[in-house]
């Protein structure tokens, strides 16, 4: 079982290692476009850890007998995700100031929407009944 759960780890393992493998790589050609990679990579490693700690979230309340915290959980996740990388986003164009890597956070953005699908992948695969176990 305990392999079972490390697998679910792997997705966020591959995307983290290929997106910052493809920004440290394409790092001129990034910046020929006006992308910080440097952005790119902290905002890879923000959602993956956030990613992490949300799937670990997930594991521990299935084995409670309330059906609803595992909803509670996802939706917060969700929301801490955002909440997390929106304080971050503005964090970093207040920093910035006039030198700021709009399409980076672009990325970002598009970075956000990929682990949160796979998020929801793993989320559905952990309770594989269609009628949540009614």
């Amino acid at each position: 079982m305990k392999k079972e759960r490390i697998r679910l780890f792997l997705p966020f393992i591959f995307l983290l290692i290929f997106v910052n493998g493809l920004s440290i790589t394409f790092k001129s050609a990034l910046q020929s476009h006006n992308i910080d990679n440097a952005v790119v990579i902290v905002a890879n490693f923000l959602l993956f850890i956030i990613s992490v700690f949300s799937i670990k979230m997930q594991l521990r309340s299935m084995d409670n007998t309330n059906p609803h915290l595992m909803v509670r959980v996802v939706m917060s996740s969700v929301v801490i995700k955002l909440f997390v990388l929106g304080a971050a986003a503005f964090i970093y164009l207040y920093i910035a100031g006039e030198t700021k890597s709009v399409n980076a956070l672009f990325i970002s953005m598009a970075l956000y929407l990929i682990y949160t699908w796979i998020e929801v992948r793993i989320s559905l695969r952990l309770n594989p009944s269609k009628n949540g176990g009614n």
